[in-house]
This record gives C-alpha cells, sequence and structure tokens, in this order.
C-alpha cells in the first residue's frame, strides 16, 4: 500500500523530479560514477594502479597497513594517548 502511494506521488510530481538534487540532470544515478571508477582516490592518483596494481606489488597492501595504522593512532591519541604525556602527569599528578 504504502509503495503504490509512494510511486503514484512521484508520477504526478513530473518536472518536480528533474528539480531534485538526489537526481542529476543526466538521468545517471550518482552512485553510477563510483562503480565506473571515478573516484576521489582515482582522480587523485590516478597511475596509482599501474604503477602498482597491475604489476602485482604487494605495496598496495603496505601502503593499506600504514594508513589504517595511522588511523587508529590518530584516534588512540585523542583517545588517551595525549594523557600520557610526561608534561602532563608531572602537571596534574605531582612530580612523581
Amino acid at each position: 500500500f504504502f509503495y503504490r502511494r509512494v510511486s503514484v506521488g512521484l508520477q504526478c510530481a513530473g518536472s518536480a523530479m528533474s528539480m531534485d538534487p538526489r537526481f542529476p540532470a543526466t538521468g545517471e544515478a550518482p552512485y553510477m560514477s563510483v562503480l565506473k571508477g571515478d573516484t576521489f582516490f582515482a582522480r587523485t592518483f590516478p597511475n596509482y594502479k599501474k604503477m602498482f596494481f597491475d604489476k602485482g606489488s604487494f605495496r598496495p597492501v603496505v601502503h593499506a597497513m600504514l594508513v589504517v595504522g595511522f588511523i587508529g593512532y590518530t584516534l588512540d591519541y585523542f583517545q588517551h594517548l595525549r594523557f600520557e604525556r610526561h608534561s602532563y602527569k608531572e602537571k596534574h599528578l605531582g612530580g612523581h
């Protein structure tokens, strides 16, 4: 019942649907560009696939490990590692 009501409402909207920012004027769904490979990473590093993946290199795995490690350390730092600094401990716990 709900689906039929929504579909009737969309048919009545007609030209208003083209104004909806979720549906670009090209008529192509926004996620299609990602499926075609047009992503931020692909635009930023256009030769990455050719340099590493096409050659069968292990470096992309190392790069992924470094990125995950950097993100993990950053999250840990802001949660509790910044409180482990010697100056912070000395200031708040006394000169031990």
